[in-house]
Parts: C-alpha cells; sequence; structure tokens
C-alpha cells in the first residue's frame, strides 16, 4: 500500500515538470527564430517622408527615403494616388517605382502627376532600400487634399 501512495505522489510530482520544459524549449527556439528575422529585415531606413499639394486637376508630391548609408537602391514603389468617394478610398492611378542606385537618400521635390479632379486625393507607397540581399519598406500614406 505504502508503494502504491508513493507511486501516485511521485507519478503527480512529476508530471507538470514535462510539459513546462517541453514548452519552455518551445518558446526559448521560437524567439530566437523572430529575434533572427527582426535583424534581417530593419535598419536599412532611417528617415522618411510624404506630403502632397494641390494644383488645378495636378497632384504634387514631395518624397524622400533616407538609408542609414550607401544603398544599391533607394526610392519609392508601390505608387498609388487615390481619391475618397463616399464608400472609401479608391486607386485612380498607380505610378511605377521611383528609384535610384549607389546612394544614401532620394528626395524628390514636386513630382507631379495629373488627376480627374473633384474629388479629395492622397498618395499611399512604399519607402524602399536594398542592399546586397536585404531590403526593406516602410508603407506611408500622405496628407489628403481637395483637387477640383
Amino acid at each position: 500500500m505504502f508503494k502504491k501512495i508513493l507511486s501516485v505522489i511521485i507519478a503527480f510530482s512529476c508530471c507538470p515538470l514535462f510539459p513546462m520544459y517541453a514548452s519552455a524549449e518551445e518558446n526559448e527556439s521560437n524567439s530566437d527564430v523572430q529575434i533572427d528575422e527582426i535583424v534581417e529585415s530593419v535598419g536599412l531606413i532611417k528617415y522618411y517622408s510624404l506630403a502632397c499639394s494641390v494644383g488645378t486637376k495636378i497632384i504634387h508630391i514631395n518624397m524622400n527615403t533616407e538609408g542609414t548609408g550607401t544603398m544599391d537602391e533607394i526610392g519609392f514603389t508601390d505608387i498609388q494616388i487615390q481619391r475618397y468617394t463616399s464608400s472609401g478610398w479608391y486607386t485612380e492611378k498607380s505610378i511605377s517605382s521611383v528609384t535610384t542606385t549607389n546612394a544614401s537618400g532620394y528626395y524628390l521635390s514636386d513630382y507631379t502627376t495629373s488627376v480627374l479632379g473633384g474629388y479629395y486625393y492622397r498618395v499611399v507607397l512604399n519607402h524602399y532600400a536594398r542592399d546586397g540581399s536585404l531590403y526593406e519598406k516602410e508603407g506611408d500614406t500622405s496628407n489628403s487634399v481637395w483637387i477640383s
């Protein structure tokens, strides 16, 4: 009888250790993977800005992306000119990527494109930097302006 009680006590005292140990090991390995991913995906873009202003059926865009050093390629990708209707924001126009090579930054002042007019407009884009096999994109949305 004493052996049975002792066996039950030992069994209950040992059982919780195994799941806790496995869980801790699992979390430990996941956190290592996440840290590696973060290190590989950030740090190329130091500063960025985006703003737009009004023209007559033209939107004026100021875009700036600054890297932490000289990048193989830097600039702007996935550029969308969006207009607002009562249902929400819709892309009126998409613009090809605008990038430069072997530079630490790229600034475009008064980049213009035509729009239909009669709506509020904004610009949505990704600031982009590539250095070797590493690249980084930072999404950005400008202020909105009424263009008649």
